[in-house]
């Protein structure tokens, strides 16, 4: 018998549907596969300029860190008319295969408050250092009695400071629950998590304190004006602003002389001119990539720098 026409006309269409089909599943997956391809691609050039980035502030690290051995030979002192001081320019970055840009800039850390100074090396509260960090947070307009949770969190007992002192039964109640440190601060990022303090309280004592891993003096050449005020309790923020307009060439050199009529001897012992841990922050754009580091580096008396620290993105 033969096919009627209808018939026929009908397996025509069916077959074109399923031609039709198979050209729609194959573009499908091809532009899937391009698609996907072209991901991979971005992906890879992303990590590349990434690695790149990196390997620039790695340069950038060394070549600050040159700087720093040589200002040991130049000078002793260490004040904000030195090179080192000076933010460093946008550079262009061309090489082989490599095209962008990279700028940063050096902070004396000693600058700001130690605030691992508030613990002796065993562990145990500086009643000295416990009053200048009370001073700090009343010039700040902060509660005086943060100091106590604060010493609370890094010391090596688990007695709560009187009045405002936390320890690990306040911080076992959290959720989640966690303890205190019982050891330094690492960064002053961990102020965050200690009883009493919220955003605010961090965000104002961020910029004037460092968590260094030793005790340290406050360089009297390059600290703001409410460090040195939190150092003496006879000093008033008139006679800050006078000095720090007076160190602005060339720093101080002489403290005793510049502070013995505001100052007990145990305060200008707490201040230096000379500083051993310096913050590097590097910004290199690469492409698409915007990569920072931020470098804890340490300068010996003998002018040997070594990085103790290295943080992407954030501060340490």
């Amino acid at each position: 018998m033969r096919s009627s026409p209808s018939r026929k006309h009908q397996q025509g269409a069916v077959a074109i549907f399923f031609a039709l089909l198979i050209v729609i599943v194959t573009t499908s997956v091809a532009v899937a596969v391009s698609y996907d391809m072209a991901l991979d691609t971005r992906r890879t050039q992303s990590l590349l300029w990434q690695e790149q980035a990196r390997l620039v502030a790695y340069g950038a690290e060394d070549w600050i860190s040159d700087v720093l051995r040589q200002d040991t030979v130049d000078t002793s002192d260490d004040h904000l008319g030195e090179l080192w001081a000076q933010e460093l320019p946008v550079l262009p970055v061309d090489g082989a295969g490599v095209q962008g840009l990279v700028a940063g800039s050096l902070e004396d850390l000693q600058g700001r408050y130690n605030i691992n100074n508030l613990v002796d090396p065993g562990g145990q509260p500086v009643t000295l250092e416990v009053e200048r960090f009370r001073r700090l947070l009343q010039l700040l307009q902060l509660d005086p009695q943060l100091a106590d949770a604060v010493v609370d969190w890094i010391d090596t007992d688990n007695d709560i400071s009187f009045p405002g002192g936390a320890e690990d039964d306040v911080y076992s109640g959290r959720i989640p629950a966690n303890r205190t440190a019982n050891q330094p601060f690492r960064s002053i990022g961990e102020l965050a998590i200690v009883e009493g303090f919220d955003t605010e309280a961090v965000d104002k004592l961020r910029p004037l304190l460092t968590a260094l891993p030793k005790t340290t003096q406050v360089n009297a050449n390059t600290a703001p004006a409410l460090v040195l005020a939190m150092m003496g309790d006879n000093i008033s923020a008139q006679d800050v602003e006078f000095i720090i307009e007076d160190r602005l060439e060339s720093g101080i050199e002489d403290l005793d002389q510049v502070f013995g009529g505001f100052m007990d001897a145990d305060a200008i012992g707490a201040l230096t001119t000379a500083t051993e841990f310096f913050g590097l922050r590097t910004v290199v754009r690469i492409g698409t990539v915007r990569f920072t580091m931020y470098s804890l580096i340490y300068r010996s008396t003998d002018g040997q720098t070594a990085v103790l620290l290295r943080s992407f993105g954030n501060e340490y």
